[in-house]
């Protein structure tokens, strides 16, 4: 949770909400399939990106927010590429819609989609 304090009073945000800005940001990303985690039994879960929030843990420090995205990325894309669009869209998208510095962008790939 990230609590902002200005002279008329608190503003909190919920780290689930910062995530699922963030989640919106990736799902316009091309090349992005869906965010997705390695699972307990080692599997890779892949989430759809709308809202889900899920793939992407936020914390917070004093200097900023980092965020780290773990997606997948379909088969023949530049993995490089398709990673920066990434930082650069969450870090837009969450520092326009809640006004927090954004210190730290981390992008896992966590898997390739290939499609037959």
């Amino acid at each position: 949770m990230v609590e902002i304090k200005n002279r008329h009073g608190n503003i909190n945000i919920s780290n689930d909400a910062i995530a699922a800005i963030a989640s919106k940001a990736v799902s316009e990303c091309y090349g992005v399939v869906g965010l997705g985690r390695k699972g307990a039994n080692g599997l890779i879960e892949i989430f759809k990106t709308e809202n889900s929030g899920k793939g992407i843990k936020v914390s917070s420090s004093e200097e900023g927010l980092t965020l780290e995205v773990y997606i997948v990325v379909e088969y023949g894309v530049n993995i490089r590429t398709v990673s920066m669009n990434v930082i650069e869209k969450v870090k837009y998208a969450v520092e326009k819609f809640t006004g927090i510095n954004i210190k730290n962008v981390v992008v896992n790939v966590q898997g390739i989609k290939v499609d037959h």
